[in-house]
């Protein structure tokens, strides 16, 4: 009994000496240690080293959520691009919108000018209308406007623009009438060449920009440059309003008559607004001055 128990204290004395002496290296190690980095600073290069040999470990460790971050910053930006291009777009059809209502107004205006400048001298008092439908196909050149027989308008009444002769009214209802442009097939217009004061008729040809004079006198002074009027007769248009302008005069020896085209001054079809001729003003007399005894 008394050897095992000598046995057991021996060895238990021995394992205790063993940890202490251990210990004692560790802290001899350390102070060993922290005395040479006091000196030569070796623990700030190891660890600037080990952090160079794992470095590509810590950049796989951290890319996943890296290229994360970089794909919801870049969906960010990519959803702020687009609305930023969808709020300009709307800004740019809108300064569009503005720039188009801008310029349609000056048009307009300087068609209200003209139509202002046309019945400057006039002895005639007119009618604005404004169109409503046309109706410009190769067979019938017709246009409506807002004004009827309440305002009244009456069938065979002149209609002009700030150009020249438009057409005439043709049918007419309550409240709007239907206009037959001269550059009707069907429309025939007494004119003159103002140069010279020949009279002769205007015919529609189906094209809004050509009226054709077939029955001048193949000797007839008549030139290129021309200004047609109406002539006044037939009782539907007042003379001395302006009609076109002689484009080209075509004479065949063979023929009796020459065949003169004429472009029309009047925007047939591009105006809006027209001039409806009512009647002549009446001019009151002057009365003659009273001699004094």
């Amino acid at each position: 009994m008394a050897n095992t128990e000598s046995s057991g204290s021996s060895r238990w004395f021995g394992e205790e000496g063993a940890r202490t002496a251990r210990l004692m290296m560790y802290i001899l190690l350390a102070v060993v240690l922290m005395s040479m980095d006091q000196r030569g600073h070796y623990v700030a290069k190891i660890r600037s080293t080990v952090q160079v040999a794992f470095e590509p470990v810590f950049f796989l460790v951290g890319w996943p959520a890296s290229a994360l971050r970089t794909l919801s910053e870049q969906f960010s930006s990519r959803q702020t691009l687009i609305a930023d291009n969808r709020q300009l777009q709307q800004q740019l059809l809108k300064t569009a919108a503005a720039v188009q209502t801008q310029a349609a107004l000056g048009q307009e205006n300087q068609r209200l000018r003209h139509l202002l400048q046309a019945t400057h001298g006039r002895a005639y008092t007119f009618l604005f209308a404004e169109m409503i439908r046309v109706d410009l196909d190769p067979f019938s050149h017709k246009v409506w406007i807002d004004r009827g027989a309440k305002e009244g308008v009456f069938a065979g009444q002149a209609v002009i623009d700030g150009l020249g002769i438009v057409g005439q009214v043709e049918d007419v209802m309550g409240n709007s009438s239907s206009v037959r442009l001269i550059s009707d097939p069907d429309h025939a217009l007494p004119v003159q060449i103002n140069r010279t004061g020949l009279r002769t008729v205007a015919y529609g040809t189906g094209k809004t920009d050509l009226l054709l004079l077939p029955n001048v006198p193949l000797q007839a002074d008549v030139s290129p440059g021309d200004m047609i009027v109406t002539s006044g007769l037939g009782d539907r248009f007042p003379p001395g309003f302006p009609v076109g302008e002689v484009e080209q005069v075509q004479r065949d020896g063979g023929e009796t008559f020459a065949r003169v085209y004429v472009r029309p001054f009047a925007a047939l079809d591009r105006g809006r607004e027209v001039l409806l001729i009512e009647r002549v003003t009446k001019v009151e007399p002057v009365p003659a001055p009273v001699e004094e005894p």
